[in-house]
């Protein structure tokens, strides 16, 4: 995924509001300038997209919960190429290196394993800005 397309990942992401969280942790997080985030693509065999999904949707964020760490999840999906996306945006004090040597991570990504049609992708960056956009209807 280049640059462009992470971007504007994270505008559609940002434009469905909260997703993979509850509602305490969407209060007590949100992404600021410096942020870690980690972008993780499985691209799943058809017949186990649906049960890919659903490990991404509950089973990282319970995961990350149990490694202590204060998170923002967006879930992507792109069905038709059976294709889920994780933007995860690491709070201060959340450590990506910590993270991926975390057993519970490590669990969850041999389950995923068997039902990937590809090795899971992985992309490091840090947040540069937000930009928040109220548009008017156009006349």
């Amino acid at each position: 995924m280049g640059l462009s397309r992470f971007v504007a990942v994270c505008a559609f992401a940002a434009s469905l509001g909260f997703s993979g969280l509850t509602a305490f942790a969407a209060e007590t997080y949100s992404p600021q300038k410096g942020d870690e985030v980690v972008v993780y693509t499985h691209k799943f065999k058809a017949e186990n997209y649906e049960a890919g999904l659903k490990l991404v949707e509950e089973a990282f964020p319970a995961a990350q919960a149990k490694a202590g760490q204060t998170r923002r999840n967006y879930i992507l999906t792109n069905p038709s190429d059976h294709e889920v996306t994780l933007v995860s945006f690491f709070a201060p004090g959340s450590s990506v290196e910590e993270w991926h040597k975390f057993m519970g991570r490590l669990e969850v990504l041999k389950q995923l394993e068997p039902m990937r049609s590809e090795p899971l992708k992985l992309e490091r960056f840090k947040l540069e800005a937000i930009a928040d956009v109220a548009g008017k209807p156009a006349q």
